[in-house]
């Protein structure tokens, strides 16, 4: 009778036909506020990627480096590798909902002896990809409002630190909305609908607009290798950076699986979604952004230093239509700060209830009267707005970060992938399972995180210099010795998942 009563709370604890997995009974019904609808769920992802809005604000690097082309295939090849990625992060969410994502996926299926010090990088990793995604952000809107400002006064002298100024004030103006959790959460569903719906205008409005235009020819039969290097598929990988970066932080979702009802279900969905509806926008957009590409000399130089602001202004042939146009990109674009907030603010509190971070007592808190991880967020927001510093030293530096934006959750993404391979049958499922397919895209996505890692790194142009070098091996760099050195000294006696008293390492 005693074994089989112990063989029916087995059966209780992973039964994962519900959606509510063992994780999610242990931790999220206990700890978490289920405030994210599915839609909600789906707007926080979507507009976390913002993948139209992540090809217009830096659509010229991929043009400068390769041409037309590298940009509309590069969207092509970009959608399908990120659809298997969005399939083996949904399958792994699926079996394991929890806000920790990646660094407790890692937790549960490694070897014993090799789980802890993996789970502890993989979680730094993350939380370096979440403050690079937050603070790139905020510049680029920063960068867009000054801008515009710039076209509408040519007198106005413009430098980096207003640009990062303006950075701090959108980054406050994110963090109080992230005070409630409803705000954030009816503000998704916001910029969602608007993203679409600003979308679908400029790409009508462009073509139509603009007298003057490229042909086909330019638009899918242009490689031009103006990057330097001296072999043309190199310089379309160097352009790949742009219509990658669309696609960058689909593991946004994973980290609010406590914040909705169903995540087994629920994230997957908000995945795949992202995926599909980032390829629906971005690629029409990126097609007309050629189409009315005119002149690339004067929309790379342009004196506003925002190359869609020169763009716009060359298409409309109006001052005015441009800055109506830019604006509702700006509007657009300030509605991904608080859901990228959100993401940062749950990643950096799972990982300190699992003592990942020092005085994780602190920022493990939620706040008895907001229901969010208050202190967390204050956190998170401060080292966004101290790592926007970097742009008032070198933007070059500073444009590494983007790169960061796709790298550093490729990185995550790997050990959770490779030993959900290696342990086959012998892993929990979720009502997201694919079979092979699962599997085959585990192994894609493995496979185009290491060629992203490693080709990422390289510079953006030849010869290198001081301006054009890519630093992102330096941010590597940074996040590696940190990690290093707090996990000798601190992490490693301290750092341990906690499931309301369920050890997980065994």
């Amino acid at each position: 009778m005693m074994e089989n009563k112990e063989k029916e709370k087995v059966a209780e604890v992973e039964d994962f036909s519900t959606g509510d997995s063992f994780d999610v009974q242990y931790i999220g019904s206990s700890r978490g506020r289920r405030k994210f609808s599915s839609l909600q769920l789906i707007g926080s992802a979507y507009t976390v990627t913002n993948s139209w809005l992540g090809v217009a604000g830096a659509f010229t690097t991929g043009v400068t480096a390769a041409g037309s082309a590298s940009i509309i295939y590069g969207l092509l090849l970009m959608f399908m590798v990120n659809l298997f990625v969005g399939i083996a992060l949904s399958e792994l969410i699926s079996a394991m909902p929890h806000s920790g994502g990646q660094y407790y996926w890692v937790m549960r299926l490694a070897p014993k002896r090799y789980k802890r010090g993996l789970s502890y990088m993989t979680g730094i990793f993350n939380l370096f990809a979440a403050y690079c995604v937050t603070a790139s952000s905020s510049i680029t809107v920063s960068s867009l409002i000054v801008g515009s400002a710039k076209l509408a006064y040519p007198d106005l002298a413009v430098n980096a630190w207003q640009i990062y100024l303006g950075a701090v004030g959108l980054n406050i103006i994110g963090a109080i909305i992230n005070l409630w959790q409803q705000v954030v959460s009816r503000s998704v569903s916001i910029g969602l609908w608007m993203s679409l719906l600003a979308c679908i205008s400029i790409t009508i409005a462009l073509p139509t607009a603009s007298q003057d235009h490229t042909g086909l020819k330019f638009i899918f039969a242009s490689l031009q290798n103006n990057s330097g290097w001296s072999s043309n598929a190199m310089a379309f990988i160097v352009g790949l950076i742009n219509p990658n970066f669309a696609f960058a932080a689909l593991d946004s979702a994973t980290h609010l699986a406590e914040e909705t009802p169903d995540p087994a279900r629920n994230v997957p969905k908000a995945i795949i979604f992202t995926v599909v509806i980032g390829f629906i926008t971005s690629f029409p957009f990126t097609c007309m952004l050629m189409y009315t590409l005119t002149d690339l000399t004067a929309v790379i130089n342009t004196p506003t230093g925002v190359p869609l602001v020169e763009l716009f202004r060359i298409a409309f042939r109006s001052d005015s239509a441009a800055l109506v146009a830019i604006s509702i990109v700006t509007v657009t674009y300030f509605f991904s700060l608080p859901p990228q907030q959100a993401y940062q603010a749950r990643l950096c509190w799972a990982f300190s209830r699992d003592r990942g971070l020092p005085f994780s007592r602190l920022w493990s808190q939620i706040h008895p009267t907001s229901h969010v991880p208050l202190y967390a967020h204050l956190l998170c927001v401060c080292i966004v707005c101290l790592l926007g510093l970097l742009y008032t030293v070198s933007t070059t530096a500073f444009n590494s970060l983007i790169t960061g934006v796709i790298t550093f959750p490729y990185l995550t993404y790997l050990a959770p992938c490779i030993f959900s391979l290696l342990r086959g049958d012998e892993q929990p499922r979720g009502p997201f399972n694919v079979g092979w397919l699962g599997n085959l895209s585990k192994i894609i996505t493995v496979a185009c995180c290491l060629f992203a890692i490693i080709m990422y790194s390289f510079p953006y142009q030849m010869p290198v210099s001081v301006s054009n070098m890519n630093y992102i091996t330096v941010i590597y760099g940074v996040a590696l010795i940190y990690g290093t050195v707090d996990w000798l000294f601190r992490a490693r006696f301290e750092f341990a998942f906690d499931a309301g008293g369920v050890d997980h390492t065994q």
